[in-house]
């Protein structure tokens, strides 16, 4: 599975968690309000599955990413 594909499957994830409606995710999703609606719980669970699976997050590298596609580029190195 390629590094998009895992991040969405960790948003899809979340949004399952914390009993969001099922959205289409995609790269160009945003990822906040009127986009994928994610929360600051929803973020709090995003940043430690990042960390997680790939050792750092853009979150506590003080970067707040507003599109799917900008948290995938945070990890292109």
């Amino acid at each position: 599975m390629n590094k998009e594909a895992e991040i969405i499957e960790m948003i899809q994830t979340i949004l399952k968690h914390q009993g969001l409606p099922e959205v289409e995710v995609s790269a160009n999703s945003e990822l906040y309000d009127e986009g994928i609606g994610m929360d600051s719980l929803c973020v709090a669970e995003f940043s430690s599955m990042l960390e997680k699976a790939y050792g750092k997050d853009p979150y506590t590298s003080k970067v707040l990413p507003n599109t799917v596609q900008e948290v995938i580029s945070f990890y292109d190195d």
